[in-house]
């Protein structure tokens, strides 16, 4: 069975796929590196390389070239994911993978997150409320390119930085529903944060949602 783990950026995506990775041999592919690599002409005219450097191409959503530019995320994104599908409904896997997603995979169309659920179990490992709360100040200090859609809109008077501050925990809460809603299963924070957690204890402490198509844990 495949695997595609979901959830905001920092929360441990890339932690549980290396783990299904290195113990129980599962092909990870890592989605932000594939989106780079998509975009590698376009950050290369400016020297950039790494996440932070696309954070900085891809700009805030007030900057002016943030509509051009999310846009063309999000359509390498979507060729990523297409891919991805591709890969797995053309060649039989001689070992399942395990898709280490982008926080704004949601934002890829409601065609292609079916086609991941059709293809793979989806994951979600939630986010804490006090891990939400330090996601803002965690965006400030390491930024990383996201997508806003309608979640970014100013009033009148404010400066841009206080309307980010007030618009990020909206963000938040669409993004925690959307991945919920794509999801066939949810991990608590509290058990994927737990210290020295084992695939097999995740695995006892997923919890499936309904009304899915008989959803099973499968870690």
């Amino acid at each position: 069975m495949h695997i595609t783990l979901v959830g905001m950026s920092n929360i441990g995506k890339t932690h549980w796929s290396n783990r299904l990775a290195s113990e129980n041999g599962f092909e990870k592919i890592d989605c932000d590196t594939l989106v780079e690599q998509r975009l590698g002409d376009e950050l290369k005219k400016l020297g950039y390389a790494g996440i932070r450097d696309v954070a900085r191409w891809m700009g805030q959503p007030y900057e002016q070239q943030y509509a051009e530019t999310s846009r063309k995320f999000i359509e390498c994104e979507q060729s990523v994911m297409n891919d991805i599908i591709e890969k797995i409904k053309s060649s039989p896997q001689t070992r399942p993978l395990v898709i280490d997603t982008t926080g704004s995979v949601i934002y890829t169309g409601d065609e292609i997150t079916e086609k991941l659920r059709n293809l793979t179990h989806i994951i979600y490992l939630e986010a804490s409320k006090e891990h939400i709360a330090g996601l803002y100040e965690r965006f400030v200090t390491e930024p990383k390119p996201i997508i806003w859609g309608n979640s970014f809109a100013r009033n009148l008077g404010e400066t841009p930085q206080d309307t980010l501050k007030r618009c990020y925990p909206n963000l938040v809460e669409f993004r925690a529903r959307r991945y919920a809603k794509i999801a066939h299963s949810i991990i608590p924070f509290t058990a994927h944060k737990m210290e020295n957690a084992s695939i097999e204890q995740l695995r006892c402490l997923t919890r499936d949602l309904a009304p899915q198509e008989n959803n099973k844990s499968v870690i």
